[in-house]
This record gives structure tokens, C-alpha cells and sequence, in this order.
């Protein structure tokens, strides 16, 4: 375990937020260990990169406003990630990150891309009424049911009524859960080659406007 003094707490966050507001550049958390990053309701002057960077409890940016990319690749979170109508003015990559807990992204914007390669979720990920400008890129993200005391938290990809004008990958992505793409819309190709679902594949009144490719995808079962 570290220290506590070698743990950034509140104070030291919003430290660094000014001044890289200031300096106009990005806030640098890389390779640093934080408590929770919990910044609601507000607006944020930069991008934020937490690059390999230790959450030891919850990131939460509800309502918030994030004028620039949020970059975890690498990154560890302990517990869950929550962004609920927040916009992100550029990408959010979450590159070889792990989420020990759901990774909620309900009516988020994303004014560029979701890249989520390799990601490991125990938890569900939601992306229920988002809206995405570019492309979400789930590949070889692993998507895990999540045990606690007398619950299970089963590992689905929630995309009702999310809109990406971009493409959507998850190739080769693994999904305890169901892949929920009820009334979603796509603009370009959907990419689900080699996903195995273990539960179903849900694609109701979903408009893809390229198609989607399944091959070699499997699910218990494809609802239309």
C-alpha cells in the first residue's frame, strides 16, 4: 500500500488544475497515485492526463465539462468511473486501463473519439444516450461480471439510444453480459468480428448506416 503522503488528495488536484489552466497546457497526473478525482457540475479549463496514473477509489465528472482529451491509458481505477451528462471536448482514452468497477458513460458527449482498446470493465459499460463525434474502439476490451456480497454486476454493454457519427469496433472484444444496441445509431461501420458475447446480441431498431459485420462473432443468441 503507499503511503498516504505519496497520495494525491483534493487539494493537491485541484492544485494542478489551476495551474495548468494558467499555463494553458494539460493537467499532468502521469504516474500519479490519487484518491478519487471527483469534479462535478463545473467546467475545466484543460485536458487531464492520467496516464498510468493509481485511482485508489472513484473518478467522478457528473455534469463537468472537460475543455480538452482525458487520457488513462495505462491507468488503474479502484473502484468505478463515472461521467453522467458530462462533455469531453476531445477523446477519452482509456488504452490498456482497468476499471474495478462500471464504467458509466449515460448521455455523455464526446466531441472526438472513445478509444477503449484492450480496456479491462468488471461491471457493466454504459453508453445509453451518448454522443460521440468520432469512433468507439473497443477492441480486445474485456467486459467481466462483477461479484460482490449477494450480487452479481453482469459485464453488458448498455448502447440504447447512444449516437456515434463515427464507426464502432469491438472486435475480438470479450462480453460476460449482453451488447444492448437497441435504437443506437451508427454512421459508419460497426465492427464486431471475432466478439464473443456470452449473452445476447441485442440489435432492435438499431440504424447502422455502413452495416455491421459479425464474422466470427459469437452470442447466445442475436435479437433484431
Amino acid at each position: 500500500m503507499p503511503s498516504p503522503k505519496d497520495i494525491l488528495n483534493q487539494s493537491d488536484i485541484e492544485e494542478e488544475l489551476r495551474m495548468a489552466s494558467l499555463q494553458g497546457r494539460e493537467a499532468n497526473f502521469e504516474n500519479k497515485i490519487i484518491s478519487s478525482l471527483i469534479l462535478k457540475k463545473r467546467t475545466v479549463e484543460s485536458g487531464i492526463n492520467l496516464k498510468n496514473a493509481i485511482v485508489m477509489h472513484i473518478i467522478s465528472l457528473e455534469e463537468t465539462t472537460i475543455k480538452g482529451s482525458i487520457n488513462l491509458t495505462g491507468a488503474v481505477v479502484k473502484e468505478s468511473f463515472y461521467a453522467g451528462s458530462a462533455i469531453i471536448e476531445g477523446d477519452l482514452i482509456l488504452v490498456d486501463s482497468k476499471i474495478s468497477g462500471v464504467l458509466n458513460l449515460i448521455s455523455t458527449t464526446i466531441r472526438g473519439s472513445l478509444d477503449g482498446t484492450s480496456m479491462i470493465i468488471s461491471g457493466f459499460l454504459s453508453l445509453t444516450r451518448s454522443q460521440i463525434r468520432d469512433n468507439v474502439i473497443l477492441r480486445k476490451t474485456k467486459i467481466n461480471d462483477a461479484y460482490h456480497v449477494g450480487l452479481i454486476v453482469k459485464g453488458d454493454i448498455y448502447m440504447r439510444d447512444a449516437m456515434i457519427t463515427g464507426s464502432f469496433s469491438a472486435e475480438e472484444a470479450v462480453i460476460e453480459g449482453s451488447l444492448d444496441m437497441v435504437n443506437s445509431y451508427i454512421v459508419n461501420n460497426v465492427n464486431l468480428k471475432s466478439a464473443q458475447i456470452e449473452g445476447s446480441l441485442i440489435m432492435k431498431n438499431a440504424n447502422f448506416k455502413s452495416g455491421v459485420d459479425l464474422t466470427g462473432a459469437k452470442s447466445k443468441e442475436i435479437i433484431q
